[in-house]
């Protein structure tokens, strides 16, 4: 029995650090996936900026093409988080059952944290969204400005 025991207590463990690696995994290709497409998106803004700005009517023509692949972009972006943020989920989920199996706490305080709201700042998620979906507004109203001022 209690050998049967040691080998439950140590595939718990396996598992435990193999499910953290998995939410490693998934955060870290969030983080460049999301980094490189932004980059990219930053890139495309300023070079639509500094060649459609030359030519006015050119600007006015395409700048709302920029907008519309900044929105699109932006929309697969937040589908990819969203899909693997409900992974990582899944994972924290399996990873709070197996510490309350073995009498852990690592991650069932940063959960209870998060529930009672005592971290202090908005999840990532939540800035994550905002700049998502905010960036092409901004960018919308930048061209409203400049067709309606300029």
């Amino acid at each position: 029995m209690d050998n049967t025991h040691n080998k439950n207590h140590e595939s718990l463990i396996n598992e435990y650090g193999k499910t953290q690696e998995m939410i490693i995994h998934y955060d870290d290709i969030n983080l460049r996936f999301g980094s490189i497409i932004q980059s990219g998106v930053l890139i495309l803004i300023g070079l639509s900026f500094g060649i459609l700005s030359k030519e006015r009517s050119m600007f006015l023509y395409l700048f709302p093409f920029v907008i519309i692949f900044v929105s699109l972009t932006n929309y697969l972006v937040y589908l990819w988080f969203k899909r693997h943020r409900s992974i990582s989920q899944i994972k924290i989920h399996r990873i709070l059952e197996i510490e309350k199996q073995l009498g852990w706490k690592q991650f069932s305080l940063v959960d209870k944290a998060f529930s009672n709201k005592t971290t202090g700042t908005a999840p990532a998620r939540t800035m994550i969204i905002i700049y998502l979906f905010v960036e092409p507004i901004i960018l919308a109203v930048a061209y409203m400005v400049i067709l309606f001022c300029a």
